[in-house]
């Protein structure tokens, strides 16, 4: 373009076409400015995690904590693209990459420090099932000390008993859990209550005995530390809009109505 404008200016007596070119070529240079000042893509990362977020068969990423990031990004005017793969590796990426962030991540005392952090998003209440080959005498959290309970590798749930002492056997997948359970190859299963029922579900498996509930948390996007604050204020100021306009109780009514 810029040569363009040299061979313009290389005409005598055409002022009226100089000036024309030279205006196009400011707004090229102009374009191009913008184009490589505009704020860079956030990579999002998740797992295969329902209802919160799994693959849909567009081979895109849905859920119900997929919609609500989405479209706290889309109001806020930040860029993004969406990656779903195991969760230990996409934990680990999101604290060496800076323009990452992750969801649906736990915010415990544990990762407090490791992330940046964008929400709450949801609460998720952590149980204990049983299945046809569990003990049926088992009724509390107490006597589930001396049994095999099913958990998977790098999973907030799995984690919090195992600190305190309970007996986890981890699989690399949740599901294979509970056809672990179904199977009578452990003896209980710890899992969020939104995402046990949904697995059972869908892999019309069953049914199960819910022992107990033995904890709370909250679910949040977790970014990079090096997230810019400017970001991030953007996108609480979005998902804080999108709890008082009804958005979120909408996704809850059609996720989580039949859990």
């Amino acid at each position: 373009m810029l040569e363009q404008c040299d061979r313009a200016g290389s005409h005598d007596g055409m002022d009226s076409g100089v000036t024309g070119w030279m205006k196009w070529c400011l707004l090229g240079m102009s374009l191009c400015l913008q184009i490589a000042a505009a704020e860079p893509a956030v990579r999002l990362l998740t797992e295969d995690d329902p209802p919160f977020n799994y693959p849909n068969e567009h081979g895109g990423v849905t859920g119900i904590s997929t919609e609500m990031v989405t479209e706290t990004f889309r109001r806020a005017g930040i860029p993004y693209s969406i990656e779903i793969m195991p969760w230990l590796r996409a934990y680990n990426l999101a604290q060496v990459d800076s323009k990452t962030c992750l969801y649906s991540t736990t915010r415990n005392d544990e990762r407090e420090k490791l992330f940046q952090w964008v929400g709450p998003l949801l609460k998720n209440d952590w149980a204990v099932f049983a299945g046809p080959h569990s003990p049926a005498s088992v009724q509390d959290m107490a006597a589930l000390k001396s049994f095999s309970i099913g958990g998977y590798r790098g999973d907030a749930v799995a984690q919090y008993l195992q600190n305190r002492g309970y007996k986890i056997e981890y699989t690399s997948d949740d599901v294979l859990n509970l056809r672990k359970l179904m199977a009578g190859h452990i003896d209980f299963w710890a899992s969020g209550i939104y995402h046990a029922h949904f697995l059972v579900e869908r892999e019309r498996l069953g049914p199960l005995r819910q022992v107990a509930t033995f904890s709370s948390s909250y679910l949040y996007l977790a970014c990079h530390p090096q997230t810019p604050p400017a970001t991030l204020a953007r996108l609480n100021a979005a998902l804080d809009a999108m709890r008082h306009d009804g958005f979120i109780d909408a996704l809850k009514k059609r996720y989580l109505a039949s859990q």
